[in-house]
């Protein structure tokens, strides 16, 4: 990539990503719930993905969101309030929750979905083959060094 691509893409970054953060959320609140944001929705979203193997439990999903477990009990103790979730002590070892959606909070995890495969497909129709490998590398490359950044593996200066 040359310094001007460089230079286009960090301005993208830094001026663009909120804006299209704010829109999704906007566009959210219509299709899925008007009471839910982005995160809230990101929270549903891996308490499905984690329950499909068993793995739903507080600490599994804070771990796998990337947050601290007392971040998770206030936005679980949010979405079981509005409905969306439920907690379920485990019958084995007390100290162990799960977490499930409730039929609310499947149907909103269903429209999410649903509304992240058709952007993917609106982004995606006039892609070629090997551009869109490309693309996929490349986010996976950003998805790997914001990983890194967040583990302190990365040096800014």
């Amino acid at each position: 990539m040359n310094k001007k691509q460089t230079d286009i893409l960090s301005d993208y970054v830094l001026h663009s990503s909120l804006h299209m953060l704010t829109l999704e959320e906007q566009c959210l609140k219509h299709i899925c719930a008007s009471d839910l944001s982005v995160r809230e929705l990101h929270v549903i979203e891996a308490v499905a993905s984690l329950a499909q193997t068993g793995g739903n439990t507080m600490a599994e999903t804070a771990k796998y969101l990337r947050v601290s477990p007392a971040s998770l009990t206030a936005a679980v103790n949010v979405l079981v309030k509005k409905g969306y979730l439920k907690r379920e002590y485990s019958p084995v070892d007390r100290r162990v929750i799960y977490v499930y959606l409730t039929e609310r909070g499947d149907e909103a995890n269903r429209k999410y979905l649903s509304f992240v495969r058709d952007l993917m497909v609106y982004i995606g129709e006039d892609l070629e083959e090997e551009v869109a490998d490309k693309m996929i590398d490349a986010l996976m490359k950003a998805v790997e060094y914001f990983e890194r950044a967040a583990d302190g593996d990365v040096s800014f200066e």
